[in-house]
């Protein structure tokens, strides 16, 4: 963590301008730089004109790649005076792809996430000692970590949001990081190492804090299901949940995208009943056998498909949603189909769609039978359709239900927030603020939302 001290508490203290890319994981990540920050920088938003930028970055795709890029160079543009620290897994894993961005002044890799801090710090030292150039002289890069592990596990969603401490009503804890799987395509372990577990009693802790700021506590990981088996003495997810539910230190929690065959379905029913948000995301990556084995997944079709039907019966009406990869080295048509016929077949909300993009380091980037990428793209676009009509089915199939959900923002008189079920609902606002915890019943769908009416004006009407 920073020291505040070293920045002169007679000065005005610099400011920083956070931007996250990717998946919970850095989301959580930067939550956490956020804390740090606090006290020694002024944290900034949009609008405001930051002294520095920090660029958390995402690899798990091409597209991620070049969105870190995009997101790196609007930085540079809208503040040309800004000195820009990139992080994360890219930074990771291709530094020298990102060194020579405008406006770019360190690089710290996924691995060296605790040294974010200090070199803002150094950075700041450096540039008040050349009378504040616009960009200093030099480049720091933090210390690179232990040596690239090849192994890796699936991917995670894409997407980009700013960061200011302490702003979520749904809160991210990371309870565990790194991956010790081989899938044949992802390069995230690369940039992250082997799995590593928050302690049990800190993972409790850290829950009970978030569980006092937010209604939720999202767990995050890279490979959760992993969660605890690195510990001495050992430990689970299910331990930890179970844990946290009998003690009642978060209203709810959310399972992060976990692997299908750790998924611990009995907690849904059992010990965590009421805790445990109705929905999961369990990556399948696609429908075929001879793909799956080809990517190093550790299940067959048949095997996933199980495991999301058992799921549904124990959990009627949950959200369940799923990643899926088009274009792996290989696919054919068949194989194509066999994935929409498999994802006809189940249950799913959603699917997270990604196009396969070979990843250096990877087996799968040498690997023959490179499908175009004008194909793949193509395939993609069928997956994505089928995501959007079972997402409008699952959203519309919430009419007439009363949902609890919690109010993330309140604007224009309407209230606006996430169902336990992943849905997101707008309703006219009474006395609800933000963070709060609302019983609404659907009554509309607008698109992708839910419209409905607080509980308490529902039950006043005839």
């Amino acid at each position: 963590m920073a020291d505040a001290s070293r920045i002169d508490e007679g000065k005005e203290r610099p400011k920083v301008a956070l931007v996250g890319l990717g998946c919970r994981v850095n989301r959580s990540d930067l939550d956490s730089l956020a804390d740090e920050l606090a006290d020694p920088f002024v944290l900034v938003g949009d609008g405001e004109r930051p002294d520095y930028v920090v660029v958390n970055t995402c690899t798990v795709t091409a597209d991620a790649d070049a969105t870190a890029r995009q997101a790196i160079r609007r930085a540079a543009r809208k503040n040309p005076g800004a000195r820009i620290l990139v992080a994360g897994c890219y930074a990771e894993v291709r530094p020298d792809e990102l060194r020579s961005l405008p406006n770019v002044v360190a690089v710290v890799g996924a691995r060296s996430r605790h040294l974010v801090a200090e070199t803002l710090q150094q950075l700041h030292e450096r540039w008040l000692g050349e009378a504040r150039t616009a960009i200093p002289s030099g480049l720091i890069t933090a210390a690179e970590g232990p040596a690239p592990d090849r192994r890796c596990g699936s991917a995670g969603e894409l997407g980009l949001h700013a960061v200011l401490p302490n702003g979520h009503t749904r809160a991210l804890l990371k309870i565990q990081d790194g991956c010790d799987a081989c899938c044949a395509y992802c390069v995230v372990p690369r940039a992250r190492g082997r799995s590593r577990s928050l302690r049990l009693d800190e993972a409790l802790e850290r829950i009970a804090g978030l569980g006092q700021r937010s209604r939720e506590v999202v767990l995050s990981g890279v490979h959760i299901g992993a969660y605890g088996a690195d510990l001495s003495p050992p430990a689970s997810l299910s331990e930890l949940v179970c844990a946290a539910s009998s003690r009642g230190l978060a209203h709810r929690l959310r399972l992060s995208s976990i692997e299908p065959g750790e998924l611990p379905i009995e907690l849904f029913d059992g010990p965590a009943r009421g805790r445990l948000c109705e929905h999961v995301h369990l990556p399948l990556q696609s429908g075929s056998a001879r793909v799956l084995a080809a990517m190093r997944r550790p299940y067959t079709p048949s095997a996933y498909a199980a495991i999301v039907e058992r799921f549904a019966k124990a959990v009627p009406r949950a959200c369940i949603g799923a990643d899926v990869l088009a274009g792996f080295p290989g696919e054919t048509d068949e194989d194509h189909r066999a994935t929409l016929a498999l994802a006809e077949s189940l249950p799913f909300a959603y699917l997270h769609v990604f196009v396969f993009s070979p990843r250096p380091g990877t087996a799968a980037a040498g690997m023959a039978g490179q499908v175009s990428p004008k194909l793949a793209r193509a395939r993609a676009r069928e997956l994505s359709a089928f995501s959007a009509r079972r997402w409008r089915g699952f959203v519309s199939a919430q009419r007439g239900r009363e949902l609890e959900v919690v109010v993330e923002r309140v604007s224009g008189g309407m209230a606006i927030g996430t169902a336990r079920e992943y849905v997101a609902v707008r309703w006219s606002a009474g006395r609800e603020r933000r963070g709060d915890l609302a019983r609404v019943r659907v009554e509309a769908v607008d698109g992708e939302e839910c419209l409905g009416v607080g509980a308490a004006e529902a039950a006043s009407r005839p």
